[in-house]
């Protein structure tokens, strides 16, 4: 079994898991979402890591892509969040399966509602493991403290209760294509 451990913080737009977690106000969430973050999408930044890129083997460097691609999961549902005229097709860039569907399904619920994101999601310390090589279980903590989601008024929708920071487990599965979420079952733990 792989893991490797490194402290990242990435700032990202809209992200579907931490805004469904972080709104619900008076209309919950639908079933299949029950979790969100909402952030701008920001450029990943990387601190705390000791090994240059040219020198991590073929199996760190894709730990390293699956512990990424929860930052580019979170950026593209807070850019969708955060945007209500773009194309939900863009959750196939980062996700398929069950965490596709789920994100389209809660994406389209804010569109449908007319709520927005606000504010940046911050992805910070995300874990990889994995026993094959091509499926990894990630672990990272989620801060939508600076996230809020508005009506159309402008109000905030966010519960009151909402968590600022919990860590979520993922899937993510290695693909031709690149690397990409398959199971974000929203449920977190503090961090």
């Amino acid at each position: 079994m792989a893991t490797r451990s490194r402290s990242c913080a990435v700032g990202l737009t809209v992200t579907l898991s931490a805004v469904v977690l972080t709104s619900a106000c008076n209309d919950p969430a639908p079933p299949s979402a029950t979790s969100t973050t909402s952030t701008t999408v920001a450029p990943t930044s990387t601190t705390g890591t000791t090994s240059s890129p040219t020198s991590l083997t073929p199996a760190e460097k894709d730990l390293t892509s699956a512990e990424e691609t929860i930052g580019r999961y979170w950026g593209v549902l807070d850019e969708l969040a955060a945007d209500p005229t773009k194309s939900l097709n863009q959750v196939a860039n980062v996700a398929r399966d069950q965490a596709a569907i789920q994100a389209r399904n809660t994406l389209g619920t804010y569109q449908a509602k007319g709520w927005t994101l606000v504010g940046r999601t911050i992805v910070d310390s995300p874990t990889a493991t994995t026993k094959n090589g091509k499926a990894f279980s990630v672990s990272a903590c989620i801060d939508v403290s600076k996230v809020n989601i508005v009506d159309k008024a402008g109000k905030s929708v966010v519960r009151p209760e909402r968590p600022d920071r919990q860590r979520y487990p993922y899937t993510v599965v290695k693909a031709p294509q690149g690397f990409f979420v398959t199971v974000d079952k929203l449920k977190g733990k503090p961090c």
